[in-house]
């Protein structure tokens, strides 16, 4: 392929991955993991008035009531990706969640470009091609890069370190190459640290396989990188820890390690895969990183995969229930999967000699359509819920929901977990994350009348989770009324019946 139709090439893939992802582009973050998002987006405009910002059309009470709220949140990584979404909000004058919208993208298409050069290297212009129309048109990755937080940072720095890592390989005694591949590192991992799992063993692997094991103990530039990659992270945490004490609670709610001797755990991790990536894909990609002939980057690629089989098992209950825990898995897919077209497309060129113009044409025609199909598929999806309508519905909603700023008097069943009406309302309602499905009749009833007693209203907007509790549903019949109803709402006013 002439060097000039492969730059437009490439351009033409970035452009309509831009496109694909600016749709539906001013939709709040409640699309994606909205609990998470909302916490980024809580901390990122607490940060902002902190700072002397302001939120347009807003009174000074509500100012300072959102900045509260911002600074209550927790920390468990290091916020910077808040940091840098809070400096952007002053530099256009105001909490605009599409800023994030936009950096997020922006940071994936970077590191579309750090695996565009990293393919290349090692498959050439098919495996590179293949990497890229995956990575960047694949539906759930075209919903997660539209996401507020940081794991999309940690994705571009995943790829880009793996980059430099290889090229680090190739002259193991450049310093300038081991300075890049510590700081590269070290910034993903301090990001968010469950990359240390796949970047430590892969940067091990990768120096050992080049080398001897002897010469890379050795050799100083492996322990400065060493320093520049882990040692930001250990600071963090010996100051969130032992000094700060605020990591001391989010540590001991993380790790459920009793989970390893149930089966039901691998069953949870291979549904979460299999809802992000399909089975047979992943499978795909671990095939192709087996066939990959570089000795150095075949052991780097197996050792990052055994990474993140330490991370699954380190985080059982997450890996198992929280499906963006599998993004840290996206470059190993991608490259994977690059190897593969890579095999295929050298079987049909050796196949068909005869036909050998044609195939390429083919092969970009099959690329674009599987594309398409993928756009298609991301397209229909981000159509099928609107969630324009909830900014100002918390606003208004609640002046009768909370009018009492001493005491909460909503519970709610949210697929956000209460983060839209803390952020818009300003309120922490109570959160029915429970079920009394399972409890005898009696027990149940117990638990709904201790868990209901104390609050007026129950707002519904994760109906799938409501309609699953059938008892709760003949509990609310017989001692609520519904005071607000809409295809994607349920307001419940509470004990009204049986205060007749």
């Amino acid at each position: 392929m002439k060097r000039s139709f492969k730059i437009l090439f490439i351009l033409a893939i970035f452009l309509s991955a831009f496109g694909l992802r600016m749709i539906d582009f001013d939709d709040p973050p409640l699309d994606f993991h909205p609990a998470r998002q909302m916490h980024s987006a809580l901390m990122a405009r607490g940060f902002y008035l902190k700072d002397g910002g302001f939120l347009k059309d807003q009174t000074p009470e509500y100012n300072r009531d959102a900045m509260i709220l911002g600074t209550l949140e927790a920390w468990i990584e290091p916020p910077i990706y808040e940091k840098l979404t809070a400096g952007l909000y002053h530099l256009f004058g105001n909490a605009d969640l599409r800023i994030p919208r936009f950096t997020s993208i922006l940071f994936w298409l970077i590191g579309g470009i750090g695996l565009a050069l990293l393919a290349n290297d090692l498959f050439g212009t098919a495996g590179m091609f293949g990497a890229l129309c995956w990575y960047l048109f694949f539906p759930y990755g075209v919903y997660a890069s539209r996401s507020f937080q940081p794991d999309i940072i940690m994705v571009c720095l995943l790829i880009w370190t793996m980059f430099l890592l290889r090229r680090w390989a190739s002259e193991p005694d450049s310093t300038a190459k081991a300075f890049a591949v510590g700081i590269c590192a070290g910034v993903c991992i301090l990001i968010k640290q469950v990359a240390a799992f796949p970047l430590g063993l892969a940067i091990a692997a990768t120096l050992i396989s080049s080398s001897t094991l002897k010469k890379t103990l050795k050799n100083w530039r492996v322990w400065i990188a060493a320093v520049l990659a882990l040692v930001p992270m250990l600071i963090y945490n010996y100051w969130g820890y032992f000094i700060k004490g605020f990591l001391v609670q989010q540590y001991q709610g993380r790790f459920f390690l009793s989970e390893l001797v149930q089966p039901a755990f691998y069953v949870r991790w291979f549904r979460m895969i299999d809802e992000v990536f399909t089975i047979p894909l992943f499978f795909c990609a671990v095939f192709g990183v087996l066939m990959i002939r570089e000795r150095p980057s075949r052991a780097a690629w197996l050792a990052y995969f055994a990474g993140y089989i330490l991370y699954g098992l380190s985080l059982p209950h997450h890996i198992g229930t929280h499906n963006y825990y599998q993004l840290l898995i996206f470059p190993f897919a991608a490259v994977g999967l690059a190897s593969l077209v890579k095999t295929a497309s050298r079987a049909i060129m050796k196949a068909a000699r005869k036909q050998s113009r044609l195939i390429p044409i083919l092969a970009v025609f099959c690329g674009i359509v599987l594309c398409g199909w993928w756009a298609a598929d991301s397209v229909m999806e981000l159509h099928r819920h609107d969630y324009r309508a909830w900014p100002q519905r918390w606003e208004e909603w609640i002046g009768f929901l909370e009018p009492y700023e001493d005491r909460i008097s909503t519970i709610g069943i949210m697929d956000d977990y209460g983060g839209g009406m803390t952020y818009w309302g300003l309120r922490n309602p109570g959160i029915w994350d429970t079920s009394a499905e399972t409890l005898e009749e009696l027990d149940a009833l117990i638990k709904l009348n201790t868990t209901f007693w104390n609050y007026k209203w129950l707002v519904v907007t994760n109906l799938n989770k409501f309609y699953e509790q059938p008892r709760l549903q003949r509990y609310l019949n017989e001692t609520a009324e519904i005071y607000r109803q809409e295809a994607d709402y349920i307001i419940y006013e509470l004990g009204v019946k049986g205060e007749e």
